[in-house]
């Protein structure tokens, strides 16, 4: 089963960001969307598997719901969500999203 998990870091703090609710879902062609998976990061900052079902190649978003971890620990939200796009070419058994956020940043990449 391919797999996708998520590991988010607060970038400002220096520490994994933990308690942030994620979202995963299909992307069709005509914009819709179909949830794939959820979960909510651990105290590492990380969601080891946040979908349900095998996922195959095509498009995708992860979604995450950052206003209350922003305003918890910095005390303001400038991004109340972040959301990454992207496509599963199908060529990996696990894809591992990586994310870098501050509160007026934020960063992403695909890890190992």
């Amino acid at each position: 089963m391919t797999r996708l998990s998520t590991h988010v870091l607060d970038a400002a703090l220096g520490r994994p960001a933990a308690g942030i609710p994620v979202v995963l879902e299909s992307v069709a062609p005509d914009g819709g969307c179909v949830l794939v998976g959820e979960g909510v990061t651990d105290d590492d900052g990380r969601v080891g598997q946040v979908n349900t079902a095998d996922l195959e190649p095509g498009e995708y978003r992860l979604s995450l719901a950052t206003a209350s971890y922003f305003t918890a620990h910095h005390g303001a939200v400038f991004y109340p969500a972040v959301a990454v796009t992207f496509v599963l070419d199908g060529a990996r058994p696990h894809y591992h999203i990586a994310v870098l956020a501050s509160t007026f940043s934020y960063t992403t990449y695909l890890g190992s």
